[in-house]
């Protein structure tokens, strides 16, 4: 099962009426389902002066900033050609208080 089809599911189980609890914890799994999902370039690019976590078409995956019209810049700069996806950073961690 990949990403989108974990989604669907997890929509449909909102239609059972659960409780609002149950409800949230379906949402957040939804959300972090969507923001792991890799973005193919061809599909969309990110923002201009976006980090973003970038996948090579050889396999490498490492973060880049995206510098606009097609251009990811690392310590080189690397178009389309050979950047195939990529996703948003997550949030960084933050200790509980």
């Amino acid at each position: 099962m990949n990403n989108q089809q974990a989604i669907d599911r997890l929509v449909k189980h909102l239609e059972w009426g659960w409780s609002e609890e149950t409800v949230d914890a379906i949402e957040m799994g939804i959300h972090a389902l969507k923001e792991t999902q890799w973005i193919p370039c061809s599909e969309r690019l990110p923002e201009n002066a976006m980090n973003v976590i970038a996948q090579f078409s050889s396999g490498t995956v490492t973060e880049l900033r995206y510098a606009g019209n097609g251009i990811f810049e690392g310590i080189y700069d690397h178009s389309t050609k050979v950047i195939i996806a990529w996703m948003p950073l997550p949030e960084p961690y933050r200790e509980e208080e």
